[in-house]
């Protein structure tokens, strides 16, 4: 309970004796359950109450001054029995209103109800109408206060992850926009076992991919599948993009989150389903925007012949269309179906006076009043029944899409933690093998086994963002005096500037550049060991950190450290609460595939061998999907 205080003014109104107390109820009904009004429960006497007087006998028609004389008596009859009339009616008046003002008693009782902002309206008209039913529970007056509140930040609240501005205290009542939130606050270590989610949704709106009318024309005008409208924007291998997806922040926003559940139930069963799965949650990551608003205002901004395809809410696609703006949205309903924002009831916390005082106000936002109220909102009600308005002209339709099926919450908590770790920047480090044996040419083709890493790194190199940090060292034998290996990019942001152009373009043009050396050596073994050192030193616990490793052989690096020495240095050195991933290719026959994976195994690192340009491509991809598990793989 969050708090409580008397009924106020009442010793006022009733004096030192205490105020009466009607009994709850309402007012008995003078007419009973047949609709007739009851009979006195008082015997008449006859010819009193009981049987009528004998008629009056017949007289001939007053004259006119009896007849004014009697309307005299009549008026003085009637002023004291309208007088008393209107004091009936007062008096009843007075009655009900104290009735209802009063109908319960003992203390009152506030319950908080924090409820997404998108739906708070209407739960707001529906607590007005429960406060001023005067429910009584467990001897207290109850009403309930509602605030909106997002409901990420009631979830960090609740998760124990902090507190958000303007969330206040834990709420007794909770209404997220999706069960999503409930799901991450019941997995984790402090919400567990703290929510009742009671089964009612209070309104729904699914999840759609939203475009302008051009693009939506483009489809052909039915319901594509979304492995096609995946493609169409970038997020999945095949064809060429002809949009760019743009997702609402899966952190702070159902919708994204739900997109992020629909892809992985879709991609994870299909073979190299968590290497398609990484990617898509790459191409969610590089479409997160601002806010759905601002997403929903530039659907008809097409950058570089691609148009915004913005996963959405239908409601906000509804709310974006009232706006009449110059590019209305349209939104797409996957053949499959798609997810819903649902809107569960929840409480929070125990104890029977909170669950049967929930229990009223979730029957009050159960009434066909508060679903008109939902509706008007731009929601479907809780039985899928849409808004009116709904159709052509507001972008949305009325019929209700299909339904995919809602993920377990030990699945849903694992695909969240998912794409934590695939959201997070990266930083990498890449070791570049430049030895004699790299000027090798590759079977069945003309170009160099160095040539061949500096075109597949050049294509990795465009799927990160901006923010990824990246740096290069280049490594043989005796590149820098008597040292095996030489900085060419320090690490840092590719999007950062130096100079007149960028990190990424540096590196772009270094990678062209590589020349190796034709006598050199493979100085493996020492030079992972100092890239390790130095990406341990500066290690940064909000990002990935990671060395990649392209080699085309083995350690031949007599001057350099055994194998047993640099596993043995690798042992003492690595610390798990500041993981340093080692990713390593091999590329070509002579790979000792043995060595590289006794080095991975001491630092739950990975190896992957090439022998075609493809191969590399592939491992580059599942490379990224692996962060996904790292570093517990």
């Amino acid at each position: 309970m969050s708090g409580r205080h008397r009924n106020e003014g009442q010793d006022d109104l009733f004096g030192e004796s205490g105020p009466y107390r009607p009994r709850p109820g309402p007012p008995a009904d003078p007419y009973g359950s047949s609709g007739h009004r009851r009979a006195s429960a008082r015997s008449s006497p006859p010819g009193v109450w009981g049987a009528p007087p004998p008629p009056p006998p017949a007289e001939g028609p007053p004259s006119g001054e009896e007849w004014q004389s009697r309307s005299r008596r009549r008026r003085e009859l009637f002023r004291p029995l309208a007088g008393a009339v209107v004091l009936v009616v007062l008096l009843g008046a007075g009655v009900y209103t104290f009735a209802a003002n009063y109908g319960c008693s003992g203390e009152t009782v506030t319950y908080q109800v924090a409820v997404a902002p998108d739906v708070a309206p209407a739960v707001t008209a529906a607590a007005t109408r429960f406060n001023e039913q005067h429910n009584e529970v467990g001897g207290h007056c109850v009403r309930a206060e509602v605030k909106a509140v997002e409901p990420a930040a009631v979830s960090t609240l609740l998760s124990g992850r902090g507190v958000s501005p303007g969330v206040g205290g834990r709420p007794d009542i909770w209404i997220p926009d999706s069960t999503v939130w409930t799901t991450m606050v019941n997995g984790s270590e402090e919400g567990t076992g703290i929510l009742k989610v009671t089964g009612t949704s209070v309104a729904v709106s699914p999840v759609v991919v939203s475009v302008s009318q051009q693009v939506a024309t483009g489809f052909g005008g039915g319901a594509p599948n979304w492995n096609a409208l995946l493609q169409s924007a970038g997020a999945l291998p095949g064809g060429k993009p002809r949009g760019r997806l743009q997702v609402p922040d899966p952190n702070r926003n159902a919708a994204g989150m739900n997109q992020l559940l629909i892809m992985y139930s879709l991609l994870s069963p299909q073979p190299k389903g968590m290497d398609l799965f990484a990617g898509a949650a790459r191409a969610v990551r590089e479409g997160i925007g601002p806010d759905v608003k601002t997403q929903l205002a530039g659907v008809g901004r097409a950058a570089a012949g691609r148009s915004p395809m913005v996963v959405a809410s239908e409601q906000a696609v509804w709310r974006h269309n009232q706006s009449k703006p110059a590019t209305p949205a349209v939104a797409l309903y996957p053949a499959e179906g798609t997810l819903s924002l649902d809107y569960p009831f929840t409480v929070v916390g125990g104890g029977a006076d909170r669950l049967k005082a929930a229990e009223l106000l979730e029957r009050a936002l159960k009434t066909e009043t508060t679903q008109r109220e939902v509706r008007a909102l731009g929601l479907r009600s809780a039985d899928g029944v849409a808004p009116p308005s709904f159709g052509a002209a507001t972008g949305v339709r009325k019929d209700r899409p299909k339904s995919l099926a809602v993920p377990k919450q030990d699945q849903v908590v694992d695909i969240m933690q998912a794409w934590y770790r695939l959201s997070l920047s990266a930083r990498m480090l890449s070791l570049v093998d430049v030895s004699g044996s790299m000027l090798e040419k590759v079977p069945g083709s003309t170009m160099t086994r160095m040539e061949a890493i500096a075109r597949v790194s050049g294509a990795g190199l465009e799927l990160q963002p901006d923010d990824t940090e990246l740096g290069q060292w280049l490594f043989s034998t005796n590149l820098q005096g008597d040292r095996d290996w030489r900085q060419t990019i320090s690490l840092g942001p590719l999007g950062e500037r130096i100079g007149s152009t960028t990190r990424r373009q540096l590196i772009l043009s270094s990678l062209a550049s590589i020349r190796p050396k034709p006598n050199g050596d493979t100085a493996l073994f020492v030079t992972l060991l100092a890239a390790f050192r130095h990406m341990k030193s500066t290690y940064k616990p909000e990002m990935i950190n990671t060395i990649l490793l392209l080699t085309d052989g083995k350690n031949d690096d007599p001057d350099g450290p055994t194998l047993a020495q640099t596993l043995a240095a690798f042992k003492r050195e690595y610390d798990p609460k500041r993981p340093v991933q080692i990713v390593m290719i091999g590329f070509g026959p002579g790979v000792d595939r043995n060595e590289l994976q006794q080095l991975a195994n001491v630092t739950k690192g990975s190896v992957y061998v090439a022998q075609t340009v493809p191969d590399i491509v592939k491992i580059f991809q599942t490379a990224m999907a692996r962060r996904i598990c790292a570093p517990n793989c």
